[in-house]
Parts: C-alpha cells; structure tokens; sequence
C-alpha cells in the first residue's frame, strides 16, 4: 500500500508534541490545499508530433488550449495568429492579451487583440512617459 504525502506529513506532524489532532489537521490543510480538477488538464499530443516537426499550425492550435477564458476565445477568433504581426504563435513565445483602447476593465471582445509578447512590448513603447 503507498502512502501519500499528506499521510505521512500528518504523522510527522501529530508527533510533536505540542499539536493536537485539529491543529495537525488544520495545519496539513493549510500545507496542502485542494486543487480543483482542472487544475490537473494535460492534452495529449497526437500520434508522431514533435515540436521540431515544422507543424506551426498544429502546435499553435495546441498551446492556445493552455489558456482560458477571452485569451483562448482571441485566439481562436483569430485563427491562432497575433493580431499585431499576422505571424503564427509558437510555444517559445507567450501569449499577451491586448486591450486595444488601454482600459483593462472593458472586456468586449471587439476591445480585445491576442498578441505576441514582444508585440505587446512593442505596442506599448510609444506610450511610455520619456523622462
């Protein structure tokens, strides 16, 4: 029989002297919190791929399944390509969502542009203040 971590953390901790069966209780609790089950995704890849194999299209498609919510629907909107450059995303670069009239409350999606990070970098250069 394998024992997890918790169970042993627990009997580690229930030794001491000081703590009691709540306290030990409370305190693996807080060392080890649940993670929901959708923390736990993996997508698998399809049959002999390899990220080496110069299918851009097939692991831009794959990577945007790494983000939610409106990052992954841009995405998607946008045919897996950045809205700035047009070039398609790859994993060496991530994935920055732009608001397009600089407020990060409005959320409409016609407000929103998935690009590059050095386009988004790039994007914001000129609006910097110069000292």
């Amino acid at each position: 029989m394998r024992i997890g971590i918790r169970s042993r953390t627990w009997k580690v901790f229930n030794k001491e002297a000081s703590l009691k069966r709540e306290s030990t209780n409370k305190l693996i609790d807080k060392s080890f919190p649940a993670v929901p089950h959708s923390e736990h995704k993996h997508v698998n890849v399809t049959g002999n791929k390899s990220p080496y194999d110069g299918d851009i299209i097939y692991w831009s498609t794959r990577n945007s399944e790494l983000y939610n919510g409106e990052t992954s629907k841009a995405l998607k909107r946008q045919n897996h390509t950045c809205g700035y450059c047009g070039l398609r995303f790859t994993s060496e670069e991530r994935v920055h969502l732009h608001h397009k009239d600089g407020n990060h409350s409005n959320c409409k999606t016609k407000n929103l542009l998935a690009v590059h990070e050095s386009c988004h970098d790039y994007i914001h250069m000129g609006k910097r203040d110069k000292p």
